[in-house]
C-alpha cells in the first residue's frame, strides 16, 4: 500500500520547496505537489525541488496547480485568453515532467449555469491530454464539489466522446461536499483510477482527518486495490484540519492499520 502527502497540507504557512523536509521527517517517502505560485513553475525551481526530494529519497507522484486561476478558461470561447491559459496548462505539464511526476491532478471548468456541449468539452480534453501526452504526463480529472466534474454525468459523457484516455483522481472530501458517496466515483473510474485524496468526514465537517470521522476509508482502501494495488492515497487535509504535525504521521498510520485488517 502506497501512503503519501500533499504539500498542500501546509499551505500558506509553509513555502512549497520547504514542506519536503517535514514531509521526510513525518515518514512519508510519497508525495503530491501543488505547485501554490507561477513561479513554482520555473525550471530552476523545479530543477531545485527535484534534487531536494530525490536527496531526502522522496518520490513525487503527481502535481497540483492553482487551478481556479488558469484551468476553466482552456475551455473559453474567446482564443485569445484561451491560447494564454494554455501557455499557463503548458508550464505545468512541464513542472510536472521536470518534478518526475506521473500526473497532472486537473480541475477544469467550473459549475456555472452556462449550457454546454459534451462533445466540445470531449475535444478540448482530448487536446490537453496531447499536450499533457507530449510532457510524459497523464491527466488525473478530479471529482470537485465547486466544478463540472461533481457531475458523475458529465464525467462520464465528456469521456465517453472522448478519442484520447483519460485518468482520474478521487477526492473523498469533494465527492461528500457534492452530496455523493466516493463509491459512486469509483464505480464511474474503475480501472481509470490512477491517484486517491484521501481524508475523512463526519461530525458536521467534510474534510478531518483519516480515523477521526464516519467514513468507511476501510470500504474505499478495498475497493481502489481491487482496481490497482499501486494506487497512492495521498493525504490532503487543510491546514485548519489538524493540530499538529505529528497528527499527519499519526493519520498514516491509521490508514496503514486498515490496510492491515483486510
Amino acid at each position: 500500500m502506497k501512503i503519501g502527502i500533499s504539500t498542500a497540507c501546509f499551505y500558506p504557512c509553509v513555502n512549497t520547496e520547504d514542506t519536503l523536509n517535514i514531509i521526510k521527517d513525518l515518514g512519508f517517502d510519497l508525495c503530491e505537489v501543488f505547485l501554490e505560485a507561477e513561479c513554482e513553475t520555473d525550471f530552476e525551481f523545479c530543477k531545485d525541488m527535484k534534487e531536494r526530494a530525490d536527496n531526502l529519497g522522496i518520490k513525487i507522484y503527481s502535481v497540483h496547480g492553482f487551478s481556479a486561476g488558469f484551468e476553466p478558461y482552456l475551455f473559453d470561447r474567446y482564443k485569445r485568453r484561451r491560447i494564454e491559459m494554455e501557455k499557463k496548462f503548458k508550464a505545468m505539464c512541464e513542472a510536472a515532467k521536470i518534478l518526475g511526476a506521473k500526473c497532472y491532478v486537473f480541475h477544469g471548468l467550473r459549475n456555472t449555469n452556462e449550457k454546454i456541449n459534451y462533445f466540445d468539452v470531449a475535444i478540448e480534453m482530448d487536446y490537453l491530454c496531447s499536450i499533457a501526452h507530449e510532457y510524459g504526463v497523464k491527466i488525473a480529472w478530479e471529482n470537485v464539489a465547486w466544478c463540472r466534474t461533481s457531475d458523475i454525468s458529465f464525467i462520464r459523457e465528456v469521456s465517453r466522446n472522448m478519442k484520447n484516455e483519460i485518468y482520474y483522481t478521487l477526492d473523498i472530501k469533494q465527492a461528500i461536499r457534492s452530496g455523493k458517496s466516493p463509491l459512486d466515483y469509483l464505480n464511474l473510474y474503475k480501472n481509470k483510477l490512477i491517484n486517491v485524496h484521501i481524508n475523512d468526514a463526519g461530525y458536521g465537517s467534510t474534510c478531518l482527518l483519516p480515523g477521526k470521522g464516519q467514513i468507511d476509508l476501510k470500504k474505499i482502501i478495498e475497493c481502489v486495490n481491487c482496481i490497482d494495488e499501486d494506487i497512492p492515497f495521498i493525504i490532503e487535509l487543510y491546514r485548519e484540519n489538524y493540530d499538529t504535525y505529528e497528527d499527519l504521521k499519526m493519520a498514516k498510520k491509521y490508514i496503514e492499520g486498515l490496510e492491515e485488517k483486510r
